[in-house]
């Protein structure tokens, strides 16, 4: 099993480069990129998790309207709100798709599993800064899926095959035989693989809002792009299922 998941965010050090850009124009871009998303995994028939950052919720409801009536998942995505804003953000969500937001993604553990819960979500996603160091350390977190403080907590992903996590540089940069490698030697040894890639990804270099580290700027854009395809065309050939987070987890 595939948990296929997305990040709706803006870039991880948010520097922007065109310091004239507007709010509107940004948010415009996101929507754009995100709707490529959209109609690639309606192209495969797979149903996928979008992690939101939560500073963006309320500025993407068109946009996170028609995700979640495409019926894929809508969750949030915590980089550095406190509990008050994500517990007032989560309750406005709700009430404007009349469903219950059930997952949060972090990078940092910024808020307890206790607050998680207080908060009334069922699940965290932990991802870890995708640096290049992480090509020479392992990850830090166990990577089973595990419960803490009545909640489930997802790790990473990691390859026994390569020791590499699933995360989104490593979908950026790994030549794609190697990575569907990757995939299916994780999938003999584990129930699941996440695979998680940010719509940010999806702008070319030359029309990027956002200043990224060198190594960030291999294969984005259109390139970023045709890999997710070829992926999905993999996943689709090999008959490998694909599940919301939600749908897996419970």
């Amino acid at each position: 099993m595939i948990l296929l998941t997305f990040n709706i965010s803006v870039s991880e050090n948010k520097i922007l480069i065109h310091k004239n850009i507007s709010e509107n124009e940004l948010i415009k871009a996101i929507e754009e990129k995100t709707e490529i998303i959209l109609l690639l995994l309606e192209l495969y028939e797979f149903k996928a998790t979008f992690f939101v950052e939560i500073p963006l919720v309320e500025k993407l409801q068109r946009l996170i309207k028609t995700i979640s009536f495409s019926g894929h998942e809508i969750a949030f995505y915590n980089v550095n709100s406190t509990p008050e804003n994500i517990e007032k953000t989560k309750q406005n969500l709700e009430q404007f798709l009349e469903k219950p937001v059930r997952g949060l993604r972090q990078k940092h553990h910024q808020i307890s599993y206790s607050e998680i819960k207080n908060l009334d979500f069922n699940y965290v996603s932990n991802i870890e800064e995708s640096r290049l160091n992480f090509l020479w350390r392992k990850l830090t977190e166990k990577t089973e899926v595990h419960i803490q403080n009545d909640l489930t907590i997802v790790p990473e992903s990691q390859s026994p095959y390569s020791q590499l996590p699933f995360n989104d540089y490593v979908l950026q940069v790994t030549p794609m035989k190697y990575y569907e490698s990757m995939l299916l030697e994780s999938l003999k040894n584990n129930e699941h693989v996440m695979i998680y890639a940010n719509a940010w990804q999806f702008f070319n270099s030359a029309e990027s809002p956002f200043e990224l580290p060198f190594y960030k700027r291999i294969n984005i854009g259109r390139r970023f792009e045709d890999r997710i395809e070829q992926l999905f065309q993999f996943i689709d050939e090999n008959e490998i299922a694909v599940s919301r987070m939600k749908d897996y987890l419970f």
